[in-house]
C-alpha cells in the first residue's frame, strides 16, 4: 500500500507500508513520471511504516523506473526502522544512484527531509 502525501517542486514523498504492487506502480510510476516532465529531475522521500517489501512484479517495475531514469533522480532519502531495510538501500545505491540514496531511521526524518531537499 502507498499514500503520495507531498509533492512540492520536484521532491515527492511516498509513505509506504504491507506490501508494495504492481498495482501500486501503476500509481506511483506515473505521477513520478509527471514531476521529471514538469522539473526535468525529481527528489524523493520514500517512508516505510511497517512496510514488508515488493512483490515481484512491483520489484521488476522499481528496477525497470530506476534504470531508465537514475540519472534525473537527485537524491532518494529511505525512511524505515528494520535492518534489511538499510541494507537494502545501500545495495540499490550500488547500482543505482550511488551517493544519491541514503537511509534514515525513522528517529532522523527531520534530518532525511533536510538531505532530500539538498540541505
Amino acid at each position: 500500500m502507498h499514500r503520495i502525501t507531498q509533492n512540492e517542486g520536484n521532491l515527492i514523498t511516498v509513505r509506504v507500508s504491507e506490501k508494495l504492487s504492481q498495482q501500486d506502480y501503476s500509481d506511483l510510476i506515473p505521477a513520478w513520471r509527471r514531476i521529471l516532465a514538469e522539473h526535468g529531475s525529481m527528489r524523493m522521500l520514500f517512508i516505510m511504516e511497517n512496510f514488508h517489501g515488493w512483490t515481484p512484479a512491483a520489484a521488476w517495475e522499481d528496477l525497470r523506473f530506476g534504470t531508465e531514469h537514475a540519472r534525473k533522480v537527485e537524491r532518494v532519502a529511505m525512511v524505515g526502522k528494520k535492518e534489511w531495510q538499510e541494507w537494502l538501500t545501500k545495495i540499490g545505491s550500488l547500482f543505482f544512484l550511488r551517493d544519491h540514496v541514503r537511509y534514515f531511521d525513522n528517529a532522523n526524518l527531520t534530518e532525511a527531509e533536510r538531505w532530500v531537499r539538498g540541505g
